[in-house]
């Protein structure tokens, strides 16, 4: 069997009318590739409207992954040994959550007055 047999090259398709009715809207991004141009129209989605996408500090222009748990470190492992890329680099290093040194040390109550 060849490949032209079961690949099918052919030209854009319209979009099915049961999906043209059903969705409200859709955009096609054709200034962005697929992979980091995407990653970065998401960081800037997430922070509208409020915000922008941030251009300097640790999030700025790198993919920056935020493992919590062991399992999430686990599967960024096995994704990078897969792809074959570095390893990265530490900007937090691994532990534990931890609050900062000043929760809880005030009373959110207001204090009342004693008689």
């Amino acid at each position: 069997m060849r490949a032209t047999e079961f690949i099918n090259e052919a030209a854009d398709k319209l979009i099915k009318k049961a999906s043209r009715y059903a969705l409200p809207h859709a955009k096609q991004m054709v200034d962005l590739d697929q992979y980091y141009g995407f990653y970065r129209l998401g960081i800037a989605m997430a922070s509208a409207p409020t915000h922008s996408a941030p251009s300097k500090g640790p999030a700025k222009d790198v993919p920056t992954l935020w493992p919590y748990s062991n399992g999430d470190e686990e599967i960024i492992n096995k994704a990078i040994k897969n792809q074959g890329i570095g390893s990265g680099k530490d900007i937090i290093k691994q532990g534990t959550s931890e609050e900062l040194p000043g929760t809880n040390v005030v009373s959110p109550v207001a204090n009342w007055m004693k008689k």
